[in-house]
């Protein structure tokens, strides 16, 4: 694996989760350890940055509490702001008898491929780049370009102005990915659409993914310029740009904005909810969640798995009904991808 492949680092800041038992650890991490009523169960971390972003560590998550309800193990939590101490976390959860650690984004592919003694404890490294793999690792990645298109799609039908913008957190090919995806399916309706495009933060700079003002200043920019549609795939800084949809609409003009990861409309404010056009959805709960089963009957094996529109692991969101009128289109769109009769670009 070259070292590129390993090298990529991501984080979304927000406030550490409260727990049962908060053990001391380096650089500043936290642990936290909730039992099972089974002293014997199998111990399984998740190890991320915190929750709180509408969209990715949020699904993560979702995906953990849940698998919790239905399955007999001890969790441990490892949730931390910090950007620096991914190797710590990892190092933790195999000195605290993790059978499995599961670490969410780009961040743990290098810690992961560097800790090359781990017998006693399975590793899953969600969200890595596609065509990545590290040995003795499971690696899951989303082709997020596919349901950026979706969105894409929606965003030209939506779009009255012919003039959409996307806002990225970071400019790395993680985050172009999606902008590539979703340029594609909005020229795919109207190839004379205007696509702006920003990014908060350089490569290696991970506040683009954590600054709310960052966003909604981008946000106000873009809309001011004449875009009236906006998808934001930047973490928690998404949050301003959604609260600036609100702000910059008019009873004349409406623009809209949308969301990533998880479905943006079911978490905001209700009086930001009429304008969530759609979320380009990656299904990291499902992940995080058949991982744990997997690893809990024995079927959870080494190597790269995709999660893509064919197996329902992206997709988009149609809370709010606002997408009803064009159904059909991007419906079409989306079979045409599956039926390889679309590719879509890739910047990965």
């Amino acid at each position: 694996m070259s070292s590129s492949a390993t090298s990529r680092v991501i984080s979304v800041g927000g406030a550490v989760l409260a727990a049962t038992l908060v053990l001391s650890a380096c650089s500043g991490q936290t642990a936290a350890t909730q039992p099972s009523g089974d002293p014997d169960a199998p111990k399984i971390a998740m190890i991320y940055g915190t929750t709180g972003d509408f969209s990715f560590m949020d699904s993560a998550y979702k995906g953990f509490t849940e698998a919790q309800e239905k399955y007999d193990f001890t969790p441990l939590d490892f949730s931390s702001p910090n950007t620096d101490d991914f190797q710590d976390r990892i190092d933790l959860a195999m000195s605290e008898g993790a059978g499995l650690a599961i670490g969410i984004g780009f961040q743990y592919a290098t810690p992961m491929a560097e800790t090359t003694d781990h017998p006693d404890t399975a590793f899953v490294a969600v969200d890595i780049d596609k065509g990545t793999t590290i040995p003795d690792v499971t690696t899951i990645s989303f082709a997020a370009e596919q349901s950026s298109y979706l969105v894409g799609v929606a965003a030209a039908l939506a779009s009255t102005t012919g003039h959409v913008g996307f806002i990225g957190g970071v400019d790395q090919p993680s985050i172009q990915n999606f902008f590539v995806g979703f340029e594609a399916g909005a020229k795919s309706v109207n190839p004379d659409i205007v696509v702006d495009s920003t990014y908060l933060s350089p490569l290696g700079d991970f506040t683009g993914f954590s600054d709310p003002t960052k966003g909604k200043e981008a946000a106000t920019s873009m809309y001011a310029g004449g875009a009236d549609v906006i998808y934001a795939a930047a973490g928690g800084s998404g949050l301003g740009v959604y609260e600036q949809a609100l702000a910059s609409s008019t009873p004349d003009a409406k623009v809209w904005a949308i969301g990533v990861d998880g479905d943006v409309y079911q978490q905001v404010d209700e009086s930001i909810k009429p304008y969530i056009l759609t979320s380009a959805i990656k299904n990291v709960n499902v992940a995080v969640e058949d991982s744990i089963a997997a690893f809990l009957d024995g079927t959870l094996e080494p190597g790269e798995q995709l999660f893509d529109l064919s197996n329902d692991g992206v997709g988009y969101s149609t809370s709010g009904g606002f997408l009803d009128e064009f159904e059909a289109q991007i419906e079409e769109a989306r079979q045409a991808i599956i039926d390889g009769d679309i590719t879509v670009p890739s910047a990965l």
